[in-house]
């Protein structure tokens, strides 16, 4: 049985939620075989749980060989066994490759099998190579993605389709069982670019951005907001409630005690990553290529492709985003090349402990 944690909104330090998100990208320095690292992976989710993380995400990944999660629905049915509490999401489905009528089956029986806890997030298909893989023209993808997404939530709530084109014959198609949340679990969208990201706020869907410059975000997410305000009220009471908020960053994250500590442990980890890669110590003495990791790391952190420090300074990056970006979701990726699970527990506990007692403490005085 599982027991859902309960949310509420005004009670999140900072109005933000705190969460995970996953690639499960190949570590070239560890070299972990891949039935150990969902092993592993699934061991984080359990932690996480007990740290009261909000939510964790994982990406789904076709055809590469430095990934391992071609089946998010798979990865998540498994991460319900393990986790009991926090809600868990896949962000997200690739739509115009998928056959719709089998993947809103699979996703009503993950979040029963979770019970309710699901959050679902879909994308366009922004690597061209899946979509030629599997016959799928790019031009094509748009329109693929709003037919298919319209026959997914007909069929989660209840509604019965008929369909002949496009690769599908659909006669009086209906599910079942249905997904526990009613009308279907919140969705959500990942992706900057704006006019996509007006139109999925115009139908309600979350956005999930990141890995960019915090500037560059902003066209997407005031063209979202717009959407989302376009919405009449009648539409913004039929969507589904959203325990987890809507607007969510994602970002490399590394915490360790203090912030000194860290950018040492990021630094160590950079050399290793070049020598790994490079096949040998690279040029010059070990003090000069510490100190361009170290300007490396830092131009990740000013440029915002990573968040990293002690707790007090983490929550300060997390607070500048929030007041940038308006989020209310902070997801981290707390995997990088090299850093072996006990560092990624580290971070994890002081994400779900420290980092929120900081937030919340700069909630209180401000």
């Amino acid at each position: 049985m599982t027991k859902q944690r309960e949310y509420d909104q005004t009670s999140t330090p900072g109005g933000i939620h705190l969460g995970l998100f996953d690639i499960l990208q190949v570590d070239p320095i560890l070299e972990i075989d891949t039935a150990t690292m969902y092993a592993r992976r699934l061991d984080d989710l359990a932690l996480a749980d007990q740290c009261g993380i909000d939510v964790a995400f994982v990406a789904e990944r076709h055809f590469l060989t430095h990934h391992v999660t071609p089946s998010a629905t798979a990865w998540v049915a498994a991460a319900t066994q393990r986790a009991s509490a926090m809600r868990l999401g896949m962000l997200g489905y690739t739509l115009p490759i998928r056959q719709p009528v089998q993947l809103a089956e699979e996703v009503a029986m993950v979040d029963l099998l979770g019970g309710g806890r699901l959050e679902v997030g879909f994308g366009l298909g922004h690597r061209v190579e899946e979509l030629i893989a599997l016959g799928v023209s790019p031009e094509q993808r748009i329109r693929l993605f709003q037919q298919r997404i319209a026959i997914v939530q007909a069929l989660w709530s209840g509604g019965r389709v008929s369909l002949d084109g496009d690769g599908l014959t659909l006669k009086d198609v209906a599910i079942w069982p249905l997904p526990q949340q009613e009308p279907h679990p919140p969705l959500w969208f990942a992706g900057t670019e704006p006019v996509a990201a007006h139109w999925m706020g115009s139908r309600g869907y979350g956005l999930a951005v990141g890995f960019k410059p915090s500037k560059d975000l902003v066209g997407a997410v005031t063209a979202w907001r717009a959407g989302w305000a376009g919405m009449t009220p009648d539409m913004q009471a039929s969507l589904p409630i959203r325990p987890v908020g809507s607007l969510a960053l994602m970002r490399h994250m590394y915490i360790a005690e203090s912030t000194e500590r860290a950018m040492s442990e990021i630094v160590d980890d950079l050399v290793r990553l070049n020598e790994a890669v490079s096949g040998e110590a690279g040029e010059g003495s070990r003090a000069d290529r510490r100190a361009d990791a170290r300007s490396k790391a830092e131009e990740m952190i000013e440029t915002g492709v990573m968040i990293a420090g002690g707790p007090e300074e983490v929550a300060r990056m997390i607070r500048t985003e929030h007041d940038l970006l308006g989020i209310d979701l902070m997801l981290a990726n707390v995997y990088a090349a090299g850093v072996e699970q006990e560092r990624i527990h580290r971070t994890i506990r002081l994400f779900a402990g420290a980092v929120r007692e900081e937030l919340a403490a700069a909630t209180i005085t401000s």
